[in-house]
């Protein structure tokens, strides 16, 4: 009696317990599991977005959950092939760009149709990293009534890339909208500007959407080049060359041979010749107005430097450079090695390693510059050119074919700041003042991450991407024909 007694008296007290703690266990149940899961993460990947852009949209209030940008410093030249193959760590290019000089069939390859063929410009490069990447042809239709070709296709790469997102299940999503270059080039900063002010809110949208669902999104952001926006003129560098006795042409015929691709509309030009040619080569190229300097390798340690402003060279041992001024200090480094010496961290026969001369030239309108120098005949593309040639600001040389369709209003390619600083930013961490190319590797972890799937197809992305290429081709053909017959 006196038992159920207090099993009646107990009862009311073990169902106000078991109401308390359930509940309760529910609620941590469910906070552990939010917490013991790990976030989702964008990597998003936008081709030729200038630091100063993203600095200047950051003063404005956009992008507001991701902490201060870095500046992303580029390869040298600061093309997407090259800067790209840095980033990713993938396999060495065939070219610098995708129009290219194959020494072993010493011929040009890659045109205008391979790219618009997607299966053949996509598949075996960098570009299968990717989780997005537009179909290939739609970067032709930007050139067409430019600039408004370019802000549409833009806002169409963007919708494509956020329904791919949306789509996905995978935990880590690398996507690339490569629209964001073109739009540089032939739309400017201030159609960048209103583009990336779209992608602003739709990354917020992003972010919101994923804790509305009880998870919590990671976003981290770069490009693989600045653009520097000025007018630009063409420089008359195949003038010069045939002046000298050199002749401009597809494959190395003779002595005189120099072959020079025309990709893009860029600020920088690959040269191809035989080895005895270099030095005389780069001379005649570094006396053309509107190039900066012309450099090729006089040895596997030495790189040489020419300028109508003077000559050095760059020495390297190991893991350390020398900067060899011979005559005008063309890249104006003298305050730079005399505060590296008075620092001591320059040695008495003047080498200092890749990074004290990192450090000590992220301010100067030349970034890092000995390490870019010699990488740029030693990395990330295999067929590797005998001259490089970077222009000044403001001038350009590129595609004859392009040239015919666009005011070009920025443009990428030499060694200096503005076409060099790309940016790269994050919500989750802190990235300091500036990064390398190969940094980024590492600190955005795409390492860790394996594809699962990828929003573009095998044959082109549509049947109009083979007949587009091949109406573009003839096209191409044509204004080379006619180019030729003016020079």
């Amino acid at each position: 009696m006196k038992l159920r007694r207090l099993q009646r008296a107990l009862l009311p007290v073990y169902l106000i317990v078991c109401c308390t703690i359930l509940p309760l266990r529910s609620f941590f149940e469910s906070a552990s599991s939010h917490t013991s899961s790990p976030p989702r993460r964008l990597v998003l990947v936008l081709d030729g977005v200038p630091y100063k852009t993203i600095a200047d949209l950051r003063a404005e209030g956009r992008f507001r959950y991701f902490q201060e940008p870095a500046r992303m410093i580029s390869t040298f030249p600061s093309l997407t092939n090259p800067a790209m193959i840095e980033i990713l760590q993938t396999e060495d290019s065939p070219g610098y760009e995708d129009h290219y000089y194959d020494r072993s069939r010493n011929r040009l390859l890659g045109n205008v149709q391979t790219r618009l063929q997607g299966g053949r410009f996509i598949h075996g490069t960098f570009r299968e990293t990717f989780d997005y990447h537009a179909p290939a042809f739609k970067g032709a239709f930007a050139y067409v009534a430019a600039p408004f070709g370019a802000i549409a296709l833009a806002q169409f790469d963007l919708s494509a890339f956020r329904s791919a997102f949306n789509k996905s299940k995978s935990s880590i999503f690398i996507g690339y909208i490569g629209e964001t270059d073109t739009l540089a080039h032939l739309g400017g900063e201030r159609a960048l500007k209103s583009f990336l002010r779209t992608l602003d809110r739709t990354i917020e949208e992003f972010i919101a959407e994923s804790k509305r669902g009880g998870g919590r999104l990671e976003v981290e952001m770069f490009s693989d080049h600045g653009n520097h926006y000025t007018e630009y003129r063409q420089v008359k560098l195949n003038d010069a060359i045939k002046q000298a006795g050199f002749i401009t042409e597809k494959s190395l015929k003779s002595p005189q041979s120099v072959v020079l691709p025309k990709y893009g509309l860029v600020g920088s030009s690959m040269l191809f010749t035989a080895v005895e040619n270099r030095s005389r080569l780069a001379e005649i190229c570094a006396a053309v107005e509107g190039v900066d300097f012309a450099v090729y390798k006089s040895g596997d340690d030495v790189v040489e430097l020419l300028s109508r402003r003077g000559h050095a060279r760059m020495v390297r041992e190991g893991d350390k450079y020398k900067y060899d001024d011979l005559g005008g200090d063309p890249l104006g480094l003298q305050d730079v090695i005399g505060a590296m010496k008075d620092s001591r961290v320059m040695d008495e026969n003047g080498f200092a390693s890749r990074e004290d001369w990192w450090k000590a030239t992220q301010p100067h309108r030349y970034v890092d510059p000995l390490r870019r120098l010699f990488e740029g005949f030693e990395k990330h593309v295999r067929n590797r050119a005998d001259v490089i040639v970077s222009y000044e600001d403001g001038y350009q040389l590129g595609s004859p074919f392009l040239s015919i369709f666009a005011r070009l209003r920025a443009t990428h390619g030499n060694l200096l700041r503005g076409e060099t600083e790309a940016f790269a930013m994050s919500t989750r961490q802190s990235l300091g003042g500036a990064v390398r190319g190969y940094e980024l590797h590492r600190l955005f972890a795409l390492d860790q991450r394996s594809k699962t799937e990828s929003y573009f197809s095998d044959g082109g992305h549509c049947q109009l991407g083979k007949l587009l290429a091949m109406s573009v081709v003839r096209m191409h053909s044509i204004a080379d024909c006619g180019l030729r017959i003016a020079d």
